[in-house]
């Protein structure tokens, strides 16, 4: 919480859309590549699965690289536009090459072409995403300003995954036919997003006159901070058991409740409940702390978590009951330690120090994508050693298997964040009036 009353909030409700707005791309971006992409190139472009999968492994793999590397050169790029702007300016340029690339291949491709096209992808999400997230963790003086401005990229995050993920229903496209129309919405949003920030979002700029850091004297530097480690552990531990519970949400959709027509709805279900209760998680931050919110909603999906194993097939109604519990504790786990490192970051250049902001968000999206990988590296190759993807759920001990998996080990490693958080440091800082930005 802070210390101070003061109000210094300098956003109004059109300058945090216009501060949001470029996320929706991105989301769409995100979510196609997730669920459509590797089927998409494996099967209708021929390239077998193998092959797909490993390819964008790599590619998340690289970006536990690049992250960091351009979260630092970001921070330490010096013009009159300030550091964050000409990266973006330059990733809305080539992002949007890669996605038309990447989503409206041509007829007949290679895997060369996949490579390219994927790697362009990659790595130019990185150079506009990091640099446009580091402005949110940097933009205000206010420390409960900080939540909305994460509120509102999350909010946009959810639209954007609703809309690529309902497009193709909706329009009666093939996947090949909606990634094509995708791709366009996506490069023109990118445009328009970067003209709305551009415009109306403030950005003050702070003027750096200290030397110059290396990656590993920032990368010590950003690691040195006491709360930032014990954030960035919970973060991962909360990611990974989150990672578990969204990578295998479809086959508990079809083969635990049994309706896999329904697995578009609770998809649904998920994102939306996640945007919907943002003002919850807000106001206990105001009313308590940025922490105790983020604990609270660790728990809270813990308990649903436990009465996964009372759904039985056929229940449908409970089974969206439990979804819409853990979506809503999603949103929390995605804009309060966002918020959390927001005040971190703020705190640390107030007092003269280099400009961090955009290492301290990509080491934490280094974090984030790794907590990805690892977890299908355990589970998928357990279930699909017991046949769980012929048999489901009627297979011996496939029930337990899935269950440890999809309830005890989540809600086991949210129990884990918990303890780290509540026996980690305190994240409350001192409000000023001065708004410092890069």
């Amino acid at each position: 919480m802070s210390s101070s009353d003061d109000n210094v909030r300098i956003f109004n409700v059109w300058q945090l859309t216009c501060f949001g707005l470029l996320t929706t791309p991105l989301a769409m971006a995100g979510l196609a590549m997730a669920m459509y992409l590797p089927t998409f190139y494996a099967v209708d472009m021929g390239l077998g699965l193998g092959l797909v999968g490993a390819i964008f492994v790599l590619g998340r793999l690289l970006d536990i690289v690049t992250d960091p590397l351009i979260g630092h050169w970001s921070d330490e790029t010096r013009s009159r536009f300030g550091p964050r702007k000409p990266w973006m300016i330059a990733g809305v340029l080539g992002f949007s090459v890669a996605v038309y690339l990447f989503l409206a291949p041509p007829d007949t491709i290679g895997p060369a072409y996949l490579i390219l096209a994927s790697g362009l992808y990659f790595l130019f999400y990185t150079i506009l995403d990091v640099p446009y997230s580091s402005i949110g963790l940097e933009i205000s003086p206010d420390v409960h300003e900080r939540s909305l401005l994460a509120g509102s990229k999350a909010i946009f995050q959810v639209v954007g995954a609703i809309v690529a993920a309902a497009l193709p229903f909706i329009m009666g496209y093939s996947i090949g036919e909606a990634l094509h129309v995708i791709a366009y919405a996506i490069i023109a949003l990118c445009f328009i997003g970067l003209m709305l920030f551009l415009l109306f979002v403030p950005t003050p700029a702070r003027t750096i006159d200290s030397p110059r850091l290396t990656p590993v004297e920032a990368l010590k530097s950003v690691l040195s901070d006491r709360r930032y480690r014990y954030l960035l552990v919970s973060f991962l531990i909360v990611q990974t058991a989150n990672s578990l519970v969204a990578g295998l949400m479809v086959l508990y959709v079809v083969h635990i409740v049994g309706a896999a027509e329904l697995v578009g709805l609770f998809l649904a279900v998920l994102l939306l409940s996640s945007a919907a209760f943002l003002p919850l998680w807000i106001y206990l931050s105001k009313r308590y702390s940025k922490k105790t919110s983020w604990m609270a909603a660790i728990l809270l999906c813990a308990f649903a978590l436990a009465l996964i194993p009372l759904v039985g097939r056929g229940d449908v109604t409970g089974a969206i009951i439990l979804s819409i519990i853990i979506g809503s504790t999603f949103g929390s786990d995605a804009i309060m330690p966002t918020s959390m490192l927001a005040d971190i970051v703020y705190e640390k250049e107030q007092e003269g120090n280099n400009r961090l902001g955009g290492l301290y968000l990509a080491v934490k999206n280094s974090v984030s994508k790794l907590s990805f990988i690892v977890p299908m590296g355990l589970a998928f190759p357990a279930l699909g050693y017991i046949g769980f993807e012929t048999t489901g759920a009627d297979g011996p001990n496939a029930m337990l298997t899935f269950l440890f998996f999809y309830s005890a080990l989540p809600i086991l490693l949210r129990l884990i964040a918990f303890y780290v958080l509540k026996t980690g440091p305190d994240f409350i800082v001192v409000q000023k009036r001065d708004s410092a930005i890069g």
